[in-house]
């Protein structure tokens, strides 16, 4: 059978839709590698404590690793953007350390000489127990023969003390390689004595100073420890994707979406939104269903809560109200269009989606009014990260009801601000 004129306009702007997907997607995969993180150390340095405190996952989260060789094994983590692997060999006699060391430094270069960043070792946290003030000089071997090949930072592990001494020591030992003195647990000393985690911050910092530019964005996001860096990776990336100059932007994405019959297209525009958030809640490390269609579904709450507060109660009327008091000219053909369409519908659940926001998502693409929004959900997005400690334990679902509520109260504080910049586009 044939298929009508329509049919096949609609077949194509549904191809042009998932081109334009595809592309953001590419092009935010290029930018999202995940870091791969060497961890090596004797065993009960607080390798452990330390994977905890940075990523907000422990040892038996990480589940069975895969060995790469004797000596190294991988673990990824899933949902987590990071992938880890941790060394073995420390502990046996001489003869097999040599040999474990030979097969770590093989793996290494191999690694190294790979096109694809995505297989590189990028840093290696070398664990060192501050507590226990030891370190054998097959380690000092070790860490000198591992950072010709790949970046070493030292971590000073278990560090509860002013003490500097052994801190001078490896100084003098490993003169060029930076070192983080960390204590990734709070320390009950004798007396109720209570020293806080510390040194956390510095060795991130150091992290995404050595790391390629293109593994920073995932290990932004896996990092559980500065909420800040998370808000300045969503803001940098929001607006390379508003740049009007880019060949992969969101605006590309609603001129795609133009295309939808009209009623139809508000869904299409909004898709923007969706997008938009789930780059957000990704680069800001916050898990999130992969499938955008399944995102979609579970975002509908989200989406409802950015609507809302233009739509009045009183639903088609107060359409009528909006396009009175900021006249169509302000809006798209289009656009007004389909408010007169709508005009006559009431706005409830069943057809909330299908509401114009006076030119927001009806409209033409508005670069100020998404951006609002978009700085709006980052703000959402950093305090629910600042308050749900334990949201690991929430499914997508739970999360994205959570942001929804916390992004209602935002978008009607907004409210006026967002409809000044609407109309004055």
């Amino acid at each position: 059978m044939d298929k009508t004129g329509d049919e096949i306009q609609w077949a194509e702007v549904l191809a042009r839709l998932q081109d334009e997907l595809a592309e953001l997607n590419e092009d935010f995969n290029r930018n999202f590698i995940k870091p791969n993180i060497v961890l090596s150390g004797k065993t009960g340095v607080g390798k452990s404590t330390l994977i905890n405190a940075v990523f907000g996952f422990n040892e038996a989260e990480t589940g069975v690793g895969r060995p790469v060789s004797q000596a190294l094994i991988e673990y990824r983590i899933p949902e987590a953007p990071v992938h880890l692997f941790d060394t073995k060999g420390m502990e046996l006699d001489l003869e097999q350390r040599e040999i474990s060391r030979r097969q770590i430094v093989s793996e290494i270069r191999k690694r190294a000489s790979s096109v694809d960043a995505a297989d590189h070792l990028h840093i290696m946290w070398y664990c060192i127990s501050n507590e226990s003030r030891r370190l054998e000089s097959t380690e000092i071997e070790w860490i000198r023969s591992f950072s010709e090949y790949m970046p070493v930072v030292i971590v000073l592990t278990q560090t509860f003390d002013q003490n500097e001494a052994f801190l001078e020591f490896i100084k003098e030992e490993l003169p060029h390689l930076p070192i983080c003195r960390v204590l990734s647990k709070e320390k009950l000393l004798l007396g109720e004595v209570k020293i806080p985690p510390h040194g956390l911050t510095d060795l991130i910092d150091k992290t995404l100073d050595i790391i390629p530019e293109a593994t920073r964005r995932a290990f932004t996001a896996a990092q559980k420890i500065e909420v800040e860096r998370k808000i300045d990776s969503a803001k940098k990336l929001i607006q390379e994707r508003l740049d009007s100059n880019s060949p992969v932007s969101y605006k590309n994405l609603a001129h795609a979406a133009e295309a939808f019959p009209i009623g139809m297209d508000v869904m299409g525009r909004s898709a923007v939104y969706l997008y938009m958030a789930k780059d957000i809640m990704t680069v800001m490390g916050i898990p999130v269903n992969r499938n955008f269609l399944k995102f979609t579904k579970e975002a509908r709450p989200l989406l409802q809560s950015i609507l809302l507060p233009f739509v009045a109660s009183e639903g088609g009327r107060a359409i009528g109200k909006a396009a009175l008091k900021y006249g169509t000219k302000q809006l798209s053909k289009e656009s007004a269009s389909t408010l007169a369409k709508l005009a006559g519908k009431t706005v409830g659940k069943a057809n909330l989606l299908l509401s114009p926001v006076i030119g927001l998502v009806a409209g033409s693409f508005n670069r100020k009014v998404t951006e609002s929004i978009a700085n709006s959900f980052i703000n959402t997005c950093a305090d629910f990260l600042r308050k749900e400690i334990s949201y690991k334990d929430y499914s997508t679902t739970e999360i994205m009801e959570k942001l929804s509520i916390g992004m209602k109260v935002r978008m009607n504080e907004e409210k006026e601000k967002i409809e000044k910049l609407a109309v004055k586009s």
